[in-house]
């Protein structure tokens, strides 16, 4: 009894031992502890062989004079050294749940120095499962303020330099303030040593988040990058809500000190892309990239106000104002966190607004030039991606203001185009279009406001369109038809100009044409159409052109011409211009009537210095007789005529009742030849030839105020005698003709009057000069003939 007394005495008096030491070792071993609780946070971060020196100032306190850690990967090597770094700590939070209270880093160096070798695959050197599961919202704001390694940590500058071979130098300066309820930064960005940017950043443990980008050479114009966002989560998916906005000229200049590839060939960019977004997306990810991307859902609101400078050769400036809706939809995607791909209806939706615009300024192309072009949309712009591409109709109107070039000024108003039927798979649309008034001016001249409509087809290669072009300023309506294919560098086109009548229509084409169009000549009757059709294939143009005029009768002055009609076709073969048709005219009245004209023509090569007029017949009716132009052909620069004017079968009494004079009349058929040359000086006649196909009579009585000359003129009453009934057996004239108008008759009469002097004959020969210039209608032979025969047979 007593043994056991001693035993339980010595068994009290160990355990009272142990009780008083336990606290005195355990308050021996924090340092020890803390120690190790920093290593075992710098192991699981990835980094290896951490050293550092480590000193305990008091029990709550460790303190590491120098602290230098590396990280190896197959492209990077990560230092990191600090110090010195002080570590507080609670001893019952050390001791009882591995919490250190604060640690705080005056000034610690990253260098990150990539040795240019391509990353290595994790998956290679690492046995995972086949299928991994990973909770994505691990990674969310609250989740990595819980990673801190203490309730507080203070790094007053951490310096992280980022640096290899084939890019730039990058460093980022900054400070942490790290709590497990939020975190603090600001980080200054250079590259090169030059100043970028600093960023301010400030995470909470509720799941927001403000990320602020700061222009340092500006540092009070406003954030380059503005993010505010807030993280929500269920049981099966995480939803980010998020505010930005981005100052795209800052971002420009930005990337332009990166360096980045390709930046000479982006243009100067200027203004402003904000917006809010929603993503939603599964919290677990189980291993299948694919089904975890079909459990995404997003709605983002967009507005873009930006300026392009210079983006094309020809454009001076490209101004965007676009507000937009985008949204990617997964019906179903995600249910009690799993998600199916294969029942997921796939659907993304793009809408831009109503009211967007793009205008394109200082545009010049070709010799023309515009101030501004402005596309506007009328009704949203719906586009819907599913298993095909869907684009809803759609209306934009087209205002480009005035187009010039040093010779011509067009301007338009606002211009519609309707777009339906629209598939990109397809590569077809069908495009509508109405210009309501599109107005030219040429030099000082006003052309004729015209109206365009139709529709355009598109399947590409293939394009087809069906315009209406017409004008309520001159009555003009035609129909364009239009097919090509760029592939193949070919356009086909159809058009048709519907009739226009003529004397209806000439008070509203006379202003346009006062150049052309002489004061007095007047449309009576008459109607212009036109139809065409050519093909371009690879730059080589060819084609027919059809007009027609027909029954057009006119009249100026006292010059009439009744029924003229002309056919003709223009044809183009390549660079060559040629034309070929038909005149007929009823009558031409001028004093003397010329009916039934008839001629065939040709103009070739037309453009060139070497036209060519080819006229295979010209012929008509003239004074009971015809006549006949000889065929012909001229260059037309400088026109040159040489041929032959046939004249068979003339009146005579016809050709004597041009003198209009009372009691004249004549019986006889005339033929002659006259040879015309025309140049630029004017027309000459040769040794034209005109004389009597057979006898014929003369008969000239005039009235009494002629008679009455018989007493005071014995010659008129000897020549009056004779020529009262005239029996010519031959009659002759010989022509010559200059351009000063000089008409100059050889005439040769040799005949008799039955009843007058015992039917003597009467033989002679006179010159006639006339300028035709100063005859207007009348010939004046008789007068002439007169004239001489009384000089001959006046008594002195």
């Amino acid at each position: 009894m007593k043994w056991g007394r001693m035993k339980l005495s010595r068994w009290l008096s160990l355990c009272l031992i142990v009780l008083l030491a336990l606290p005195v070792i355990s308050y021996l071993s924090l340092p020890f502890i803390a120690k190790n609780v920093v290593e075992i946070w710098l192991t699981d971060q990835g980094f290896q062989k951490p050293v550092f020196n480590v000193e305990y100032p008091s029990h709550r306190e460790l303190l590491i004079s120098q602290l230098s850690v590396e990280k190896h990967t197959q492209n990077r090597i990560s230092t990191l050294s600090a110090g010195p770094v002080t570590i507080k700590f609670d001893p019952w939070r050390l001791l009882f749940n591995g919490e250190l209270t604060r640690i705080e880093i005056p000034s610690a160096n990253l260098d990150i120095a990539m040795t240019g070798k391509a990353p290595r695959d994790e998956a290679e050197t690492i046995d995972t499962p086949a299928t991994t599961s990973f909770d994505l919202s691990q990674l969310m704001p609250g989740q990595w303020l819980e990673l801190a390694p203490a309730q507080e940590l203070v790094i007053g500058q951490l310096d992280v330099k980022w640096h290899g071979p084939d890019q730039p130098f990058y460093r980022f300066t900054g400070n942490i303030y790290l709590t497990q309820e939020q975190l603090l930064t600001r980080v200054l960005s250079s590259i090169n040593g030059r100043k970028l940017s600093h960023s301010d950043i400030t995470l909470f443990r509720d799941n927001r988040f403000q990320i602020n980008v700061i222009d340092q050479q500006a540092s009070n114009s406003g954030p380059i990058v503005r993010l505010t966002g807030l993280f929500i989560q269920n049981d099966a998916s995480v939803t980010l809500q998020a505010l930005h906005s981005v100052d795209l000229g800052k971002v420009f200049q930005i990337a332009q000190q990166l360096e980045l590839p390709h930046m000479e060939i982006i243009p100067p960019i200027n203004g402003s892309y904000s917006g809010d977004t929603e993503l939603s997306f599964a919290k677990d990810y189980t291993g299948s990239l694919d089904a975890w991307l079909a459990s995404i859902n997003a709605t983002q609101q967009n507005q873009l106000h930006a300026r392009i400078e210079q983006p094309h050769d020809g454009i001076g400036s490209v101004n965007l104002d676009l507000t937009s809706e985008i949204s990617l939809l997964q019906p179903g995607a995600v249910k009690q966190g799993a998600v199916n791909p294969s029942s997921v209806n796939h659907s993304i939706s793009i809408v831009v607004s109503a009211d967007s615009k793009v205008s394109l300024a200082n545009l010049k192309q070709a010799g023309w030039s515009a101030a501004n072009a402005t596309a506007t949309l009328d009704n949203a712009l719906t586009i819907k991606i599913t298993e095909k591409t869907a684009i809803e109709p759609f209306r934009i109107t087209l205002n480009t203001g005035k187009v010039s070039n040093p010779t011509s000024q067009i301007t338009s108003q606002p211009i519609s185009l309707s777009f339906s039927d629209t598939d990109l798979a397809l590569k077809k649309t069908r495009i509508g279009f109405n210009a309501p008034r599109i107005q030219t001016n040429m030099q000082s001249t006003t052309l004729p406001a015209i109206q365009a409509s139709g529709n355009i087809y598109v399947q590409l290669p293939q394009i087809k369109a069906g315009i209406s072009l017409g004008s309520d300023s001159i009555s003009l309506q035609s129909a364009i038809s239009l097919a090509a294919n760029p592939d193949k560098e070919l356009i086909d086109a159809q058009w048709r100009i519907k009739e226009i009548d003529l004397a209806k229509t000439q008070a509203q084409w006379r202003p346009y044409l006062t150049a052309y169009w002489p004061e007095k000549l007047t449309f009576l009757s008459g109607e212009y159409s036109q139809s065409g059709h050519f093909t371009w294939l690879s730059g080589r143009l060819d084609g027919v052109i059809s007009h027609s005029l027909s029954q057009v009768s006119v009249t100026q002055d006292r010059l009439a011409v009744i029924g003229a009609s002309i056919d003709s076709k223009t044809f183009l073969r390549g660079e060559r211009i040629d034309e070929q048709g038909s005149l007929r005219i009823d009558k031409i009245d001028a004093g003397i009537e010329i009916n039934d004209i008839q001629s065939q023509f040709r103009l070739n090569k037309l453009g060139t210095d070497n036209s060519i007029a080819d006229i295979s017949h010209f012929s008509g009716a003239l004074l009971g007789g015809s006549f006949q132009l000889a065929p012909f052909y001229s260059v037309l620069n400088p026109l040159t005529i040489n041929t032959d004017l046939f004249l068979r079968g003339l009146s005579l009494d016809a050709l004597l009742k041009l003198e209009q004079q009372p009691g004249l009349s004549g019986e006889g058929v005339l033929d002659g030849d006259l040879p015309l040359r025309f140049t630029s000086s004017g027309i000459y006649i040769t040794d034209g030839k005109l004389q009597a196909r057979g006898p014929g009579i003369i008969r000239y009585r005039p009235d009494a105020s002629i008679q009455a000359l018989r007493q005071s003129y014995l010659g008129l009453g000897i020549a009056l005698d004779a020529l009262s009934d005239f029996h010519y057996r031959e009659l002759s004239v010989g022509a010559n003709y200059t351009p000063d108008g000089v008409l100059l008759l050889k005439t040769h009469l040799a005949g008799n009057n039955p009843a007058w002097n015992n039917g003597q004959a009467v033989n002679f020969s006179l010159n006639i000069e006339e300028n035709l210039l100063n005859l207007l209608k009348t010939l004046q032979f008789t007068d002439e003939l007169t004239n001489t025969i009384e000089k001959r047979y006046r008594t002195p």
